[in-house]
């Protein structure tokens, strides 16, 4: 069990980011993340000015559903984020000061991937509503998801989740952050840019930050743009935002994985309960024996989910707790019940007879 809840007993694994040969760029190969030195700051975030946002990356991966980029910070670590779901673009958008789920918008965008193809993304948006871009074509728009300067102040994540470990595995060739929306023209204009290396025309456009990752060697990727931050790869991997021992409600995601984790906790937990309500046990199991065995149960479970906050692979939560708290109690009177209908059995000879065929 101990084995289960810690592999791979690594509280600093390295940073799988690594620079690309001959060519501008960064390779993702799981389990690897970029972070920008600090915040983002615009004059006046509480505005309503438009904002864009593009990227020149390559996916490597086909039907998983991974992080790709987050714009966060400690107020509200899922604030922008962008998810990768086989070939679709999915856009998160989480409101200040609302619970996890709640408020929550997102926009999704269809055949925005393809394994090793090079792929231009771009999201522009103003009060207008939202425009996405691929490949310098507009293919999706929302009148009612905005994206304004306000959801880009945070510190920009890339490569991973910013709160569990969800990492995307490709190529980045290019980022670039704009504090007012792009035309259409400009966009175009943008992507034939970036296909022929000309980043002088996407700093025409006053982005607030422009990475071109010409650097090839380093721990920096430097800001083109003087004022902005840089991007720092790690020497080792971590979640910048990971919480400790997350509440219930902030874990539940209404699908089968979620009912599968669920029931595979409850299951893991049974034999524990059984054996050590034995192991507490002098011949017949007691009520107090049972309690005795519940309440380490869930001492050993808030210790594992209180230590996996320090191992980036694990997750700390509370939903697991109960769980493995419910399956040490089946286990136990799992075990008491036998105990008790074995007991029965020998003292019921008529009992005992039926039973023997």
């Amino acid at each position: 069990m101990i084995v289960a809840a810690f592999w791979p007993f690594n509280p600093h694994p390295a940073n799988h980011v690594a620079w690309m040969s001959g060519e501008n760029g960064v390779q993702f190969s799981g389990g690897g993340i970029l972070l920008s030195s600090k915040r983002f700051h615009f004059p006046n975030p509480e505005t309503q000015r438009g904002t864009s946002l593009e990227i020149w990356l390559e996916s490597s991966q086909e039907k998983h559903d991974r992080a790709l980029l987050a714009i966060s910070s400690p107020e509200n670590p899922e604030q922008l984020r962008l998810r990768q779901g086989g070939s679709y673009l999915l856009i998160l958008q989480q409101p200040f000061g609302s619970s996890h789920h709640v408020g929550m918008t997102w926009l999704w965008v269809s055949n925005a991937f393809h394994p090793n193809k090079r792929q231009f993304i771009a999201m522009s948006s103003g009060t207008g509503g939202t425009t996405v871009y691929l490949d310098g074509i507009p293919t999706e728009r929302s009148p009612v998801f905005k994206i304004t300067q306000k959801d880009l102040s945070g510190q920009l994540i890339v490569g991973t989740s910013p709160t569990v470990y969800d990492t995307w595995r490709g190529k980045l060739l290019g980022l670039a952050l704009f504090g007012q929306e792009l035309t259409p023209s400009q966009v175009s204009e943008h992507y034939r840019a970036w296909l022929d290396g000309r980043s002088e025309v996407v700093e025409n456009s006053r982005p607030v930050a422009l990475y071109t990752f010409g650097e090839r060697t380093g721990h920096i990727v430097h800001n083109q743009i003087a004022s902005g931050p840089d991007l720092t790869i790690p020497d080792s991997f971590r979640i910048p935002y990971k919480p400790l021992l997350k509440a219930p409600w902030n874990e539940f995601y209404p699908n089968f994985a979620y009912l599968r984790e669920v029931f595979i906790n409850i299951a893991g937990f049974i034999p524990f309960g059984f054996f050590f309500c034995m192991f507490f046990s002098s011949g017949q199991p007691s009520r107090k024996t049972v309690v005795a065995t519940v309440v380490l149960g869930t001492f050993f479970s808030l210790t594992i989910e209180v230590l996996q906050r320090y191992i980036p692979m694990r997750d700390s939560g509370t939903t697991d707790i109960f769980t493995n708290t419910l399956g040490t109690a089946l286990g136990a009177l799992l075990y008491r019940g036998g105990t008790l209908g074995a007991l029965l059995c020998r003292l019921d000879p008529q009992t005992s007879r039926k039973a023997d065929p």
